[in-house]
This record gives structure tokens, sequence and C-alpha cells, in this order.
């Protein structure tokens, strides 16, 4: 199991019991777990990206290039999956259930994605990086952010006031 995936389950389940081991989780524990798998995600989500721009900046052309590029989409991947595993262990409020299968669906899409660029067998960085900058991309991480958005004013419908992070700065 990945580093990451390890993390967000133990992010998930240490929400899920408030940190106490023998508490039973509350409706309210729900909005903690949803607030900490979106937040995480869109943090480290950034985090690849800055990392994939500094590193390619400092990288030479050829292999070592071709190395930045790959770790950053198999990353990506791992992360993508990461969140769609954790979302699907939440079990949401029914009033809040249709925005977070929205959302969990909007993140499936960016893992769909990254995983046929992954798996497409680019012969170099420069065809990856074309990839990743098409419209499908930029689409799908637009359409995350606006059915995380309709998560959000969910949420808010619902009487909590969770920061679900949708513009990537945590409050």
């Amino acid at each position: 199991m990945s580093l990451r995936r390890t993390f967000a389950i133990l992010l998930v389940l240490a929400a899920a019991c408030d940190g106490n081991a023998d508490a039973d989780p509350a409706r309210g524990d729900y909005f903690t777990q949803l607030q900490q798998v979106s937040e995480t995600a869109h943090i480290q989500e950034r985090g690849l990206r800055r990392d994939l721009r500094s590193r390619l900046g400092n990288a030479p052309t050829g292999q070592a290039r071709m190395a930045v590029v790959t770790v950053f989409v198999d990353q990506s991947a791992r992360l993508y999956q990461d969140v769609v595993d954790a979302l699907r262990q939440l079990d949401p409020p029914q009033d809040v259930a249709a925005a977070q299968q929205a959302y969990l669906d909007a993140w499936k899409g960016r893992l769909h994605l990254m995983r046929q660029v992954r798996d497409a067998g680019f012969p170099g960085p420069a065809q990856i990086l074309k990839q990743l900058r098409l419209d499908a991309f930029r689409d799908a991480s637009a359409e995350t952010k606006a059915r995380c958005e309709e998560l959000q004013a969910a949420v808010e419908a619902n009487g909590s006031a969770v920061d679900l992070v949708c513009d990537s700065r945590p409050s």
C-alpha cells in the first residue's frame, strides 16, 4: 500500500474516532473527514505541480526530464486514487450524498485521464507535457473545482462550517 494511501486512510480513521479509539463516530465526524480528505488532496496536488515546475527547471533535457515528468504522472495518479478511495469510504448524510458523489466522480475522471497518460508509453517528456496541457485536463480540473464548490454549498446548507479548500488554499 502506498504511503499516500496509508496517510489518507489514517486521516479518515483518525477523524472518525476523533483521536479517541473508544469513541463512536458521530454525524459531525463525516464533515471533519470530508474536510481532511479534500484539503489534503488539494494541498498535495498543489505541491506536486510546484515540484514539477521546480524540477523541470533544474533538469537538463533527456532522461532527467523524463524521470521528473514520469514521477509527477505516477504520483498524481496515486494521489487521485487515494482521494477516490478516501471519498468512497465516507458515509455522507442523505442530503449531501449526491453532491459528494459528483465530487467523487470528478476525481475519478481526473484519475482516468492521468492513468491514460501514464499508460500511453510516450517516448519523451515533451509528449507527456503536451498531453497534460490538453483541454481535457483543464476541463477536468475545472469540473473538480465546480463539484467541490457544490459540495461545499451542500455541506454549509447542512449546517457545517468546514472548508473543503475548493480554491486550493486552506483558510
